[in-house]
């Protein structure tokens, strides 16, 4: 019995220690940098942003100015497009991404199963040039 109690306060305190002051959620988005293109003489930046704890998912970000993120990952700048990494209920694997401006998806992403021909990490993602 002491031990379930033990447990579920480590629970507690590991939730709590994870959330930031001043945050509306306790869970914070994971996001992180992934390349820059420049395009027609301006800059855009691909991010890519995990949300969820248990079921995650993550999402390409497109953004016409480089954000800067507070403590709970977040930006004043809202992102010009965004798109969920499309790997459920197959695994798939990013094989290209282009920026496409002038469309209404701004950013073309093509998958691949095959492991070998596509970004294992999603992560890793750069723009194909």
């Amino acid at each position: 019995m002491e031990i379930k109690s033990v447990m579920m306060m480590v629970n507690c305190l590991l939730i709590t220690a994870c959330s930031n002051e001043g945050c509306k959620d306790p869970i914070i988005d994971d996001v992180r940098f992934a390349d820059s293109i420049r395009y027609d003489n301006s800059d855009f930046y691909l991010y890519t942003r995990t949300t969820g704890w248990n079921d995650k998912a993550v999402y390409f970000e497109l953004y016409a100015e480089k954000p800067t993120l507070d403590q709970c990952n977040q930006s004043e700048i809202k992102p010009i497009y965004d798109v969920v990494y499309d790997d459920y209920p197959e695994i798939r694997y990013v094989k290209q991404i282009h920026l496409q401006m002038g469309q209404p998806e701004k950013l073309n992403i093509v998958y691949t199963a095959n492991k070998n021909e596509g970004i294992e990490n999603v992560y890793d993602v750069k723009f194909t040039r």
